[in-house]
């Protein structure tokens, strides 16, 4: 009964961490609340059920972590570096606070905790001189910089050169670039605002210049880590070096080439980068054999001493501190000669985490770690003692990637949508080459620590398993279907598919008939998401700067109207058709060969997102990039056509797309009633084009051009223009002739531009028209009920209130 009054008391202090989502003291009313029902309802329920004053307790205890994580949410002080920017000149002083780490457009990364900021950076300009009637130059005179206090984090980006052998406590100089740190945009953009402020965060710096003001340390952890990595590199050489070190000290340690840890993360592989319990238990293994011969307190001490030396290396991510944590309770267990109960030290460990760090409560990786554990501790006997007909150790070694995929795959689609399915046979296949080379990296890291050609020897021993944990990763990834979007699912979803996972592992009629619990599960995730693509119709205009980009899911089509450039569509498209559920585009439709509007097409394809019909609507010449791309789709068996002036592409039954004119181009989107003027330029030329189009014929006959297709394509223009009912403009922000607002008669007018120029937003509103930009309102979308959302509403609509 007292474990589980513990283990109560644990679990109230998690699931009251949560609830500090719900600002002000409604977190805590509620919590309390809620405590306070439990404890008079549970105890007639449940006979053996603890006493009142344990539920009673437990409420408290869920009150006390909802206000404990809000008093621990940083806020930026008075002097925050935040209060300066932006600024587009400054200098600021302060220490690191983190090594250097490569972002993925190869800038180093580092955090600055700040001192002083200097906002009268000189420049280097020569100053003219006058006298004896001739002119010379010399440099200005060198002022003296004053540095104005200031404290807090900084998240700073310089060049990838200037950050090489910078050390954590080193105290710098950056000039560049003070900025506040941006939300998201889109409906599935990373909150980069969000995830900095986590960290203490609140401002950024693009930094041009940066000065060391100190030397390093000659000693510190750094250096036994570099030693590491030299050997691993030297030895194994790369990739596999890097690799080698990322499997014994976590990806933390070593910056991995994107394109292996994407291919680890598309091959359901990512937990062999991060250093987490795997290689804990490893290391802890080797440390109690090696010693199995001393008392239990050496035992204790030696444990010990690798634990925490290990957690310094790796930089004590919230996965290793765990499993330390969790060590460490084993230790205790074989030095009071008592057994551990795995579930009680997970619920222990994760409070003694969110004790020390109580952000750590949103942390993926803090998550996902404690999910799989509990996924290896709860399931893995069940699933052991229902492959009975395997050999036992294998069936172990098959129970452990099952357990932990079941118990991560419903965190995993509510924030990622994606899933690999080929997951389990990945790691099942990889998990005794990992294994072995984690151990070989272990000696040679130790080794190389001492002398670098020791530990390098070691390591090229490793290249045949490392080779091969590569291959396999790559050789998944080419399997059908091997990385497939199925959608994000709501929160209602994820609470409910965890609620049946839990039901099966302690209701024993559900347990055994597991098979039916399972199913229930993945129809719960599922189902719900596939019926709503399949009856969805939704226009959504993205925020990509000046570029209109265009996605519409019509009843399980995917239609997108430009792509923008490479950055647009790595870190804008490719996430949201990830987090839709889509996993081809049925019709591409480009209005411009400009690398702005159509770069973003070559990364589509390169990511393995099909193309199915690509449709032309640009100029007559092609720059030798939109040529490559044109080739690139031909390779692809993308059906390419050129759109023809008047021509109309039909969808579906309820949506068409009609050319009103070639180039420049200007689009018609008609979904039944409603219409999209889309203008894919917005010089004079096509806006007067369009207004001339919209007024009567009052030509002479004589003045009529006699060619039958040159007079059917004026009429069918007109006859477009005439049959506007319900017209939404879509533009890129540039200026509007006063004519075309007339002429088009536009309900809403939706602009893809950071800002409007303000001779035309104020024409719209004085003809009382409603205008959206994507700078102001980020990502807006449309539903056939004409019911339009900016992302901004739809932020405020997912309020905790």
């Amino acid at each position: 009964m007292n474990v589980l009054i513990g283990l109560i008391f644990c679990l109230a202090f998690i699931l009251g961490a949560y609830t500090s989502v719900i600002p002000g003291w409604l977190g805590e009313t509620m919590v309390l609340g809620v405590g306070f029902a439990i404890a008079m309802v549970v105890p007639l329920i449940w006979r053996k059920a603890p006493k009142r004053w344990v539920w009673l307790v437990a409420a408290a205890i869920a009150g006390f972590a909802s206000f404990y994580v809000q008093f621990r949410t940083p806020q930026p002080q008075s002097d925050d570096i935040s209060k300066f920017a932006p600024a587009s000149n400054v200098a600021v002083q302060g220490k690191l606070l983190e090594p250097p780490s490569l972002t993925r457009s190869d800038r180093a990364r580092l955090i600055l905790e700040v001192q002083g900021i200097n906002q009268q950076v000189e420049t280097s300009e020569p100053q003219e001189v006058f006298g004896n009637a001739q002119n010379e130059t010399k440099p200005k005179p060198k002022v003296e910089p004053k540095f104005e206090q200031a404290s807090g984090n900084l998240y700073v980006t310089v060049a990838l050169i200037q950050a090489t052998g910078l050390r954590v406590g080193q105290s710098v100089e950056i000039t560049g670039r003070l900025y506040l740190p941006s939300g998201a945009n889109n409906p599935t953009d990373f909150d980069f605002k969000n995830y900095l402020k986590r960290q203490g965060v609140f401002a950024g710096l693009s930094g041009r210049m940066l000065i060391v003001k100190d030397r390093a340390s000659a000693w510190g952890e750094w250096w036994i880590k570099s030693r590491m990595v030299r050997a691993h590199v030297t030895g194994a050489g790369m990739p596999q070096g890097a690799l080698l070190s990322s499997l014994v000290l976590g990806n933390r340690a070593v910056d991995l080439p994107t394109d292996l840890k994407d291919t680890f993360i598309q091959a359901g592989l990512a937990a062999v980068l991060a250093a987490s319990g795997f290689q804990v238990s490893l290391l802890l293994g080797a440390v109690l054999l090696l010693s199995r011969d001393r008392s239990p307190k050496q035992q204790f001490i030696q444990g010990c001493i690798c634990l925490f030396a290990y957690a310094m290396l790796t930089g004590a991510s919230p996965s290793v501190l765990r499993a330390v944590v969790m060590g460490l309770g084993s230790l205790v267990g074989i030095l009071t000669q008592r057994r551990s109960r795995p579930i009680v030290g997970l619920a222990i460990a994760a409070v003694i985490l969110l004790l020390y760090q109580p952000l750590w409560i949103w942390d993926l990786g803090f998550q996902f770690s404690f999910l799989a554990t509990l996924g290896l501790v709860a399931t893995v006997e069940p699933i052991t003692k229902r492959l009975e007909w395997l050999p036992p150790l294998v069936a172990a070694a098959v129970a452990v990637p099952i357990a932990a995929y079941i118990w991560t795959l419903p965190l995993q689609l509510y924030n990622f949508g994606k899933i690999s399915p080929y997951s389990v046979l990945a790691n099942l296949l990889t998990t005794p080459l990992v294994s072995f080379a984690t151990i070989g990296g272990m000696i040679s890291g130790i080794l190389g620590a001492i002398f670098i050609p020791f530990g390098a020897a070691i390591s090229w021993f490793m290249i045949p398993p490392l080779h091969f944990t590569i291959a396999i990763a790559k050789w998944t990834n080419t399997l059908p279907g091997a990385a497939t979007n199925v959608g994000t699912i709501s929160l209602w979803q994820l609470l409910v598919g965890y609620g049946l996972i839990l039901m099966i592992w302690l209701v024993p009629w559900l347990s055994k008939r597991w098979i039916l619990g399972i199913v229930l599960t993945l129809i719960l995730i599922f189902i719900p998401n596939g019926i709503a693509r399949a009856t969805q119709l939704q226009v959504t205009i993205l925020s990509a700067g000046e570029v209109p980009v265009m996605l519409i899911q019509n009843q399980g089509q995917t239609i997108l109207i430009n792509s923008g450039d490479r950055q647009v569509a790595t870190f804008t498209l490719l996430p949201m058709l990830q987090k839709v559920g889509i996993n081809q585009i049925d019709w591409a439709i480009s209005t411009d060969p400009q690398l702005a509007f159509s770069e973003g097409w070559k990364t589509l394809l390169d990511s393995a997102m099909p193309i199915k019909q690509f449709r032309d609507a640009g100029v007559d010449v092609y720059p030798k990039p939109y040529q490559d791309l044109i080739q690139a789709l031909s390779s692809s068996n993308t059906n390419i056509k050129r759109l023809q002036q008047g021509e109309s592409v039909e969808f579906s039954p309820n949506l068409k797309l009609e050319v009103v004119n070639a180039s420049p181009s200007i689009l018609r989107l008609v979904f039944q009633d409603t219409s999209w003027l889309l203008f894919g330029d917005t010089d004079l030329k096509a806006q007067q084009l369009l207004v001339d189009y919209s007024k009567p014929d009052t030509r002479k006959p004589q003045d009529i051009d006699p060619d039958p297709k040159v007079q059917q394509l004026l009429a069918e223009r007109r006859k477009i223009l005439s049959n506007l009912k319900s017209t939404i403009l879509f533009w890129g922000g540039g200026k509007l002739m006063p004519e075309i607002l007339q002429a088009i008669r536009p309900t809403v007018a939706i602009a893809s531009a950071n800002s409007v120029v303000d001779e035309t937003v104020s024409q719209i509103y004085g003809i009382k028209i409603r205008l959206y930009w994507t700078g102001k309102d980020g990502a807006v979308q449309w539903t056939p009920e004409n019911e339009i959302q900016t992302l901004k509403d739809q932020q405020d609509s997912r309020s905790p209130i």
